[in-house]
């Protein structure tokens, strides 16, 4: 086995192992690119053997405040299906300790990971390469995907009736969608509403403004008497779609929007022959962390299949390079957070 660092002729190649093996978006080579349009530090690895490749993972180094930083390797690593546990353990190992030496090299704090598995044997593989669970999880930990491979009767059918009431309240209303990604101002004007209301920061409108230029990434909006008053980013990549972001005017909250944008999203999808449609974050009833204050979008999600089980993932996991320094980084951190 061998590790090779993956370039921009690889692309094509390196798309398909990430859909067949995982769909997510957030491994995808577009999104590296994306990560390094935002001035980050980019590395892409595959573990390579006869030429056939066993796993990979893309990594972007992240500046931390103070001058600190650390790598972060979102959904990944991922690895071929179909291994055996002792050659899953041996490919994973073999990246992480490519990873440890570049950490050595740019001095980077910690490694964060999130596998974009359910699988409990991961759990011994990262303990035996030193992670350990992180207090937060950076994406998802549950989320309510849908099998969007099935009629659109039965799509409505397994629906709460108050979604599919809301879904044709807003066609009566007259709300029409558009999909257009140059309509990023009107989209703006609705997220900094949502931050407001909601008093929550999201991200910022250069990291807005790049997401959709991705070519995977479609905008969808709602149109009402002229005016535009939702919105929400659909990521589509393999198998998947995922609903990334949504925003809304609160002063049109009665025409329920939000439900035919995402109905719309849904049939689009099918329409490409999508098999999974995936909201991206939902609580359990016995959430904790931040997920015990989702409970609000968790049931607007759920509306679209209340019967539905949550996928679970075994969630974001730490390698600490340089713990010490950690740890006092956390500690000023959270005085820093005290004190606003």
């Amino acid at each position: 086995m061998k590790i090779i660092e993956i370039e921009k002729q690889h692309k094509q190649e390196w798309n398909s192992f990430i859909a067949k093996n995982s769909s997510s978006f957030l491994q995808s080579f577009e999104w590296g690119e994306f990560r390094a349009d935002l001035h980050n530090k980019i590395w892409r690895f595959v573990v390579e053997q006869d030429g056939e490749w066993l796993a990979a993972m893309f990594m972007f180094k992240d500046p931390l405040q103070l001058g600190q930083s650390e790598v972060l390797g979102y959904h990944g690593p991922v690895v071929k299906k179909g291994l055996t546990q002792e050659i899953e353990f041996e490919v994973v190992s073999l990246l992480i300790k490519n990873i440890d030496d570049i950490a050595k090299q740019e001095k980077i704090m910690r490694l964060e990971v999130s596998p974009l598995t359910n699988d409990e044997k991961w759990l011994s593989t990262l303990d035996d390469l030193g992670f350990s669970k992180s207090l937060h999880d950076s994406q998802p930990r549950h989320t309510l995907i849908l099998d969007i491979n099935q009629e659109e009767e039965e799509l409505l059918k397994q629906m709460h009736s108050k979604t599919r009431y809301n879904i044709r309240l807003a066609k009566k209303k007259g709300v029409e969608v558009e999909v257009d990604n140059s309509k990023f101002k009107e989209f703006w004007e609705l997220t900094k509403k949502t931050q407001s209301r909601q008093n929550i920061t999201t991200f910022s409108y250069n990291y807005f403004e790049k997401i959709l230029k991705i070519p995977f990434v479609k905008l969808y909006l709602a149109k009402y008497e002229g005016k535009y008053i939702a919105a929400n980013l659909i990521v589509t990549f393999g198998n998947k779609s995922v609903y990334l972001f949504g925003s809304s005017d609160y002063e049109y909250r009665n025409i329920m929007a939000p439900y035919l944008l995402q109905w719309q999203a849904i049939k689009d999808s099918k329409l490409d022959h999508i098999e999974l449609y995936d909201f991206w974050g939902a609580a359990p009833k016995d959430a904790t962390g931040r997920e015990t204050n989702w409970s609000g979008f968790t049931r607007f999600k759920m509306g679209f299949s209340p019967n539905a089980k949550l996928t679970e993932y075994i969630g974001t996991y730490e390698k600490l390079y340089l713990p010490v320094r950690m740890g006092m980084y956390r500690f000023l951190q959270n005085i820093y957070k005290k004190g606003k």
